[in-house]
């Protein structure tokens, strides 16, 4: 249990040390705002296989002081070449590196335990990070929100933040608490909620069917293996650095992605049979990759190489059920919820990560000035900070869920209308144009109000709603 003198000042409890928890760790210490972090494993750990980040994220890690060391690790994507399930060749895209052109920062593919290893190694405090200590209850007074963690120890804070993924140990404990008093609620606050709504971010380069059917949960209609492999210029280089290749079947796609020398990024994607809403989207085994890979390994991803090559080359490899989806509910009393706790995206454009990003700018720029103006805010000045990350950010889900499901099904040519666009429509759009379009979209993300802009951004930006 912390000190008197400890809990007579303001405080944040952050559940999840992962890229979103370790973000508001980093965003906390140069703001100087009072925190302790409890992941329920460790820091770093050599699980999962990239994350893609972009041009509006980077600019938050420059500010945190942390990009330096990632970008050292990473080479800058540039060209984009697309084929069919024939190997044609359809379009050579060098949109990437218009990008980087107009946005002066790069688009990067980086290992997530390099990533994760950075953020925490940049905290200057270890001491307010808890590894294998994950909070399993929490009660809230007038004042103060206690959590209680596995070992049994209890720690009193004035917030608490639901940074822990999808699987959202927070999100579970705060339906609980609303259910006392709405049920329906809590369901979907358990399971999550989303539909689709037409967004004008990529529409303008390809048809796009919309469901506007109700959806009370989280939902997955396409699985995922996504892997690192060497891509070694003495055994079997893939594909050039800076290269990414991107290929289109009926039902299924696939990506691969040179970000880092030596390595390679690669996603197999695959509509599923079926379906499926949180908390009953499946959990695969290593048998179950080996079989998509049976399935699915003779299917080229570019010029002389296939999945399964990419398969018997890896490092790490791993199956997940793509998940999409934004909850209705995102915050009750003194708890808020972050990143994909609150919003899940499909991973072909490599957004959802940064959007955790953008959540993170969006609140802390809320919070810190208040505790500036008010050391000891009260639970209403609270609850607007809250409500104003909430209307800032929940808009901004919807069109990253929205517009990475669409490419998730375009890729996958789920429909004649999206086979038609990717082959006769996109591919005569020119770079410049995508570039802009882009452009128009990351320049709509928020960075750090509380700390200096970097160097190379023009003096006199305005931050966006």
């Amino acid at each position: 249990m912390a000190s008197n003198q400890e809990t007579s000042q303001f405080k944040v409890l952050i559940a999840g040390g992962s890229l979103v928890g370790l973000g508001l760790a980093l965003a906390f210490e140069r703001a100087d705002v009072n925190y302790e972090l409890f992941e329920k494993g460790d820091f770093a750990p050599q699980l999962g296989a990239s994350i893609g980040l972009h041009p509006h994220t980077i600019r938050i890690l420059e500010q945190l002081g942390v990009w330096k060391d990632i970008e050292e690790q990473v080479v800058p994507l540039q060209d984009r070449n697309h084929y069919d399930e024939k190997g044609y060749c359809f379009e050579e895209s060098h949109v990437i590196a218009r990008i980087q052109d107009v946005l002066k920062r790069p688009i990067i593919f980086v290992e997530r335990c390099k990533a994760l290893e950075v953020l925490h190694n940049n905290v200057k405090d270890k001491s307010k990070l808890h590894a294998q200590t994950a909070v399993v209850g929490y009660e809230e007074t007038a004042d103060r929100v206690t959590i209680t963690t596995e070992d049994g120890e209890q720690h009193e804070g004035s917030i608490l933040i639901g940074a822990d993924g999808i699987h959202s140990k927070v999100r579970k404990l705060m339906a609980d608490k609303i259910s006392v008093t709405d049920q329906s609620l809590a369901k979907e606050i358990n399971e999550g909620g989303f539909k689709y709504f037409l967004f004008p971010l990529f529409s303008a380069l390809m048809f796009c069917i919309t469901d506007n059917s109700p959806n009370p949960a989280f939902t997955s209609e396409y699985n995922c293996i996504f892997a690192v492999s060497r891509n070694d210029t003495e055994a079997q280089q893939f594909l050039p650095d800076a290269m990414v290749h991107n290929v289109y079947y009926d039902g299924y796609s696939a990506i691969a992605a040179a970000g880092v020398h030596g390595l390679v990024f690669w996603f197999l994607f695959v509509k599923s049979d079926s379906l499926t809403r949180t908390p009953n989207c499946p959990r695969f085994t290593d048998e179950d990759a080996e079989a998509y890979i049976e399935k699915y390994g003779s299917s080229a991803v570019g010029p002389g190489y296939t999945v399964k090559n990419l398969w018997d080359a890896r490092v790490k490899a791993t199956m997940v059920p793509l998940e999409e989806g934004v909850i209705k509910q995102w915050t009750h009393n003194r708890v808020v919820l972050m990143g994909d706790a609150v919003h899940k995206a499909t991973i072909n454009p490599g957004l959802g990560g940064n959007l955790g990003y953008e959540g993170i700018a969006r609140f802390t720029n809320g919070l810190v000035p208040l505790l500036k103006e008010t050391p000891s805010p009260s639970l209403e000045q609270l609850t607007e900070v809250f409500n104003q990350y909430v209307a800032g950010q929940k808009p901004r889900a919807h069109t990253v869920v929205n517009n990475s499901g669409q490419i998730t099904r375009y890729e996958a040519q789920s429909s004649w209308t999206l086979r038609f666009a990717s082959r006769y429509i996109v591919p005569w759009v020119s770079d410049g144009l995508k570039a802009k379009l882009y452009a128009a979209f990351s320049n709509g993300g928020p960075w750090l109000s509380y700390l200096p802009l970097p160097a190379t951004d023009p003096e006199g930006l305005k931050l966006p709603n």
